[in-house]
């Protein structure tokens, strides 16, 4: 089946400048900021970088618009998340706090000073009621949103955490180590699953697929890898050839989106990790990547200060012969 002119993959919109220095992560997300109507909901990005930032974008008629400039951090912003069941951001940095903000009034609501334990990447619970992050002790901080304490700590046994994600159905929580482990935990039981060597340099990101069953993985060694969580089996990997430093699944899971130390994103088909679509718009390192809640668009951000948002149509439905099943 062929698809409309318009439903090609191709950039949208670039916001050039968009921070003064590098822009380390992103977040993407569709909240409903007016009562229950359907007709509210507005798509938001939020970014954070070098310039100790946190900033708040809308998406509309295909531009960004500039809504909060948030101010707390000391030290350079890393990893941005938001809640999926409420307007909050959590943030952290370099500066060893977590900052939980008001997405839309840009309000500081709780502030997490972590002493000398570093943080680095962040991950909600899917309720929505916890965050998880990891920092070179190897092990896992569960925070509670609500006052800020913490919930449990989980032992990864390992080195340095540099990446975290939380599973859809809140069951497992993975991370990506600098030196190439990844590890998966069973968070209501406390304890270690699986722990293997996906990659052989750092693991930049970590991201569960929708449907609980795979775990995608990118790494300083170029690749990107898809491993099934029941097995810690390899099933698929995709060599860039540089680093890669992000990796997210579509909401449907049939597709990846990556982010690469050339300037590239790509997006990949789940299945064998097939190219789609390569995008070469930025024009230094790319640090993250994140889909919309429909899996239609991405955004990208980069050391080259810009965000830059993709149209990217939904794979074509392969269709199949019906299967008659004898009952």
């Amino acid at each position: 089946m062929e698809m409309p002119a318009n439903t090609i993959y191709s950039l949208i919109t670039k916001k050039e400048n968009a921070h003064e220095d590098p822009i380390y992560c992103c977040a993407w997300a569709r909240i409903n900021t007016v009562g229950d109507s359907i007709n509210a909901a507005k798509d938001f990005i939020v970014t954070g970088g070098l310039d100790c930032l946190v900033k708040v974008w809308v998406l509309g008629n295909n531009k960004l618009e500039l809504v909060h400039t948030l101010e707390g951090h000391s030290m350079a912003v890393v990893s941005v998340a938001v809640s999926p069941t409420a307007p909050i951001i959590v943030s952290s940095s370099l500066d060893s706090s977590l900052i939980f903000w008001d997405l839309t009034s840009g309000r500081k609501m709780v502030e997490i000073p972590t002493g000398t334990t570093d943080v680095w990447k962040v991950a909600f619970s899917p309720n929505g009621e916890k965050i998880a992050t990891g920092g070179h002790t190897g092990k896992v901080h569960i925070y509670e949103i609500q006052n800020g304490d913490i919930d449990k700590m989980l032992d990864t046994r390992g080195k340095f955490i540099l990446s975290v994600a939380w599973s859809r159905n809140g069951r497992y929580i993975a991370t990506g180590a600098d030196n190439g482990v990844v590890c998966i935990l069973d968070v209501m039981q406390g304890k270690l699953v699986h722990s293997f060597e996906a990659h052989t340099q750092s693991v930049r990101s970590v991201d569960f697929s929708p449907c609980n069953t795979k775990l995608a993985t990118a790494s300083n060694d170029g690749f990107v890898k898809v491993y099934d969580v029941a097995s810690a089996g390899l099933q698929f990997s995709l060599d860039h050839k540089c680093w890669a430093l992000g990796v997210c699944f579509t909401a449907e899971g049939t597709r990846v989106a990556t982010a690469a130390a050339d300037g590239s994103v790509r997006v990949a088909a789940v299945d064998k990790l097939a190219v789609l679509a390569t995008f070469e718009e930025h024009t230094d390192i790319v640090w993250g990547v994140s889909f919309c809640s429909t899996s239609k668009k991405l955004v990208s951000v980069s050391k080259d200060k810009s965000i830059n948002i993709y149209e990217c149509p939904p794979m074509p439905v392969k269709v199949e012969k019906e299967k008659y099943i004898k009952v």
